[in-house]
């Protein structure tokens, strides 16, 4: 997991393209008033975002979460969460379904970061986390940007990081 502040996002840009074109539409467009509820292709297949105001809810009323294909970039706009992580399950105990690259199971958590305005984290494909979890106890209204980044492989190789 990666947690930090939008101005800092310059220390992440070489890690891949994708990383870098998620976060940069996160900086230019988080404060715009205009902005609203949806889904934005940046690079169709590759950098979705999704804007969305939700409550957050107790740790207790979620499950732990993690995706095969794509890494989560959470930007909060308004409000605050936190996102709790886990060791990784055994796979017959993850509930995945590969249309929606998400796989759900309870578990009891290792750490949790608390995430507020003008911060991001980002969570790696398999990382497992339970985002939207309440700071103080009380289910809030947040405002946040959600970025599906595409990290596989392929696309690390064509980012010349040498993976192969």
């Amino acid at each position: 997991m990666i947690a930090d502040h939008i101005k800092n996002r310059g220390r992440y840009l070489n890690c891949h393209k994708n990383i870098a074109a998620a976060l940069e539409y996160i900086a230019r467009h988080a404060d715009e008033p205009g902005l609203k509820d949806g889904t934005y292709p940046v690079i169709p297949d590759e950098v979705i975002v999704h804007v969305v105001t939700k409550d957050t809810h107790a740790r207790e009323d979620a499950k732990m979460e993690i995706h095969k294909n794509f890494m989560d970039i959470h930007y909060i706009i308004r409000g605050g969460e936190r996102c709790y992580m886990a060791p990784l399950a055994e796979e017959g105990a993850i509930d995945y379904d590969p249309e929606t690259d998400n796989g759900f199971w309870d578990c009891a958590d290792s750490c949790n970061v608390m995430i507020g305005e003008g911060e991001f984290y980002a969570v790696w494909p398999m990382e497992p986390h339970c985002p939207l979890c309440d700071v103080d106890g009380e289910p809030k209204e947040i405002r946040k940007i959600i970025c599906k980044v595409n990290v596989e492989q392929g696309s690390l190789r064509e980012a010349g990081t040498g993976l192969e």
